[in-house]
């Protein structure tokens, strides 16, 4: 048996502050508005209790936004009482979103305000009669007490408190009234099937000690309004757009720059709150939705899984102590090195005076070896930013040459060291990145360094650059796989601990997994992906949506 408890469900719970009060607002609107004839009359006296507890805390313009997006799906003939006594701009878009029957309308009629009822008989509506009876509402009709369950004797009665405003107390009148004449026509009605009751204290029992699954939907918003199983209170209205802030609900920076980009998510993390058998750690992977006949976005739709003894003990989060300790040891170590890197420079350029050749070379090794250091200080506390979603957002755009220029420059270096041959052309057209150059950057120059390290002496190394051009076009880097590590497992490679035997003064001070592992988690939190293949490395990331290339792209050499 299936029943719609979504109502019941956002109903859930204290009043919310903010943006949570909006949210609310519009989604009980949106659930009075189209099931006008499947919902039990306690249900919508409930809904429209709540939107009056909510009037204040939501400001006009949220409220008339809300109203203007039902466009034409407004049924309910006590929900446009209730909005009718808002203000003029709500009241005029609640009537331009009714979509109501002449009968139902006339019966209404006598309960809209009086702008409301005007804007019908301009229309041509007559109601004869009526305008003596609108002038004065009329009287809360009152309902004996009774021990009944059923429809028939159910009170129809606004809580008490009601508000000083005399629109609000009209309202609640004409509400209360229009509530009763549709009670009474429920009456002649065939029973409906008995409602299976909703109680909280199921929800453990029905999932037993353990859920490890929820499936879910979001609106355009990345707000979830869609889930399957209880308990539905603790994860509507979560939000996938925004990463998780101290000890809220939300996804990690992986996360909501994939929702940002539009594109599909796969095991990014995901918190949840309230509820003991949905609390803590999740993962999460979702797809996109878009609109057949408009290309509209619509959400995501995906599944949450607890995640696994391996990603529990390879990707634990760094709590807000542990990282704010461990960048302040960063920065501590890191003014010290930069001092050190400074005398070094002097002697090794005899800046204050002839020095001999013995005294350079060991100022020379001193300042590589502090350079190292400091690359690799300044590689773990990006890690613990990417962690804790603390990178900032990446924007604006770069281009491909641009890039390339500054990998030759930047790496010119370490390919003469290795004696390693950097092959990298690109398919055209090729799009801008859409990221801002020093992050464009970042990723690639520890991509392409952990690459280098891993080649043979006198080892070519190929990629390529293509765009890939779709709903959200990207850029993917093919980068052929180093000789030295041909055959290693991918979850050896990612493993922090692994490195390249044989290059202790040339490898990253935190080792090829702690490098590749950086890179993905970078490439994630921009929105793209970092897969290692058996003959290759793809590093996708997010192209420019616009660009002068015509809308038939060819691809040339």
């Amino acid at each position: 048996m299936r029943f719609d408890d979504r109502l019941t469900t956002v109903l859930k719970g204290s009043l919310p502050e903010g943006s949570g009060a909006a949210t609310q607002w519009r989604q009980v609107i949106d659930l009075l508005a189209q099931k006008p004839g499947g919902l039990a009359n306690q249900d919508v006296q409930a809904g429209l209790t709540r939107l009056r507890d909510l009037h204040e805390r939501v400001s006009e313009q949220d409220r008339l936004i809300a109203v203007q997006s039902l466009n034409g799906r407004l049924r309910s003939a006590p929900l446009l009482v209730y909005l009718t006594a808002d203000t003029d701009a709500v009241c005029d878009a609640a009537m331009a979103a009714a979509d109501l029957t002449p009968d139902i309308i006339a019966d209404a009629f006598p309960r809209l305000s009086p702008r409301a009822q005007q804007r019908l008989q301009a229309q041509g509506y007559e109601f004869p009669g009526t305008q003596q009876e609108s002038a004065v509402p009329p009287a809360e009709p009152e309902v004996p007490p009774s021990d009944s369950d059923s429809d028939e004797n159910i009170a129809m009665e606004l809580p008490a408190n009601p508000s000083e405003d005399p629109a609000g107390q009209l309202a609640e009148s004409q509400i209360s009234a229009l509530v009763e004449k549709i009670a009474d026509y429920q009456k002649k009605r065939p029973a409906e099937p008995p409602r299976l009751p909703v109680d909280d204290s199921s929800d453990d029992s029905f999932f037993g000690e353990s859920l490890e699954t929820i499936r879910f939907e979001t609106d355009e918003s990345g707000t979830i309004n869609w889930t399957e199983g209880p308990p539905k209170g603790a994860i509507v209205g979560v939000t996938i757009a925004q990463p998780a802030f101290d000890e809220g609900p939300g996804p990690d920076a992986y996360g909501a720059a994939a929702f940002r980009q539009r594109m599909p998510m796969e095991n990014a993390r995901m918190r949840l709150c309230g509820a003991d058998i949905v609390t803590g750690d999740w993962r999460m992977s979702a797809i996109p939705c878009f609109s057949e006949e408009t290309g509209r976005f619509e959400g995501y739709r995906g599944v949450m899984r607890r995640p696994n003894m391996a990603e529990d003990a390879g990707q634990g989060g760094i709590n807000v102590e542990r990282r704010e300790q461990l960048q302040q040891l960063i920065h501590e170590l890191r003014t010290p090195l930069n001092a050190v890197i400074g005398f070094s420079e002097i002697i090794e350029q005899q800046l204050f005076g002839p020095a001999s050749y013995e005294y350079r070379s060991l100022a020379r090794n001193i300042m590589d070896e502090a350079r190292r250091l400091l690359a690799g200080f300044e590689d773990l506390d990006i890690a613990v930013k990417v962690d804790s979603g603390q990178l900032p957002e990446s924007s604006g755009t770069t281009k491909a040459d641009w890039l390339f220029e500054r990998m030759t420059q930047r790496l010119q270096g370490l390919t003469q060291s290795k004696v390693v041959e950097l092959n990298i052309s690109k398919a055209e057209p090729v799009r801008p990145f859409a990221l801002d150059g020093e992050s464009v950057e970042r990723i690639f120059a520890r991509l392409l360094s952990a690459a280098i390290i891993s080649c043979e002496n006198g080892e070519t190394l190929k990629g390529e650059l293509r765009t890939r051009i779709g709903v959200q076009p990207t850029n993917q880097f093919m980068l052929s796989r180093p000789s030295r590590i041909k055959g290693v497992a991918e979850e050896k490679l990612l493993d922090p601990s692994q490195g390249i035997d044989g290059d202790v003064g040339e490898s990253s001070l935190l080792g090829l997994g702690f490098s590749l592992r950086l890179v993905r988690n970078l490439a994630q939190s921009a929105g793209g992906s970092l897969t290692i293949n058996a003959d290759n490395i793809a590093l996708t990331l997010p192209a420019a949506a616009t660009s002068k290339i015509k809308i038939r792209e060819t691809e040339s050499e």
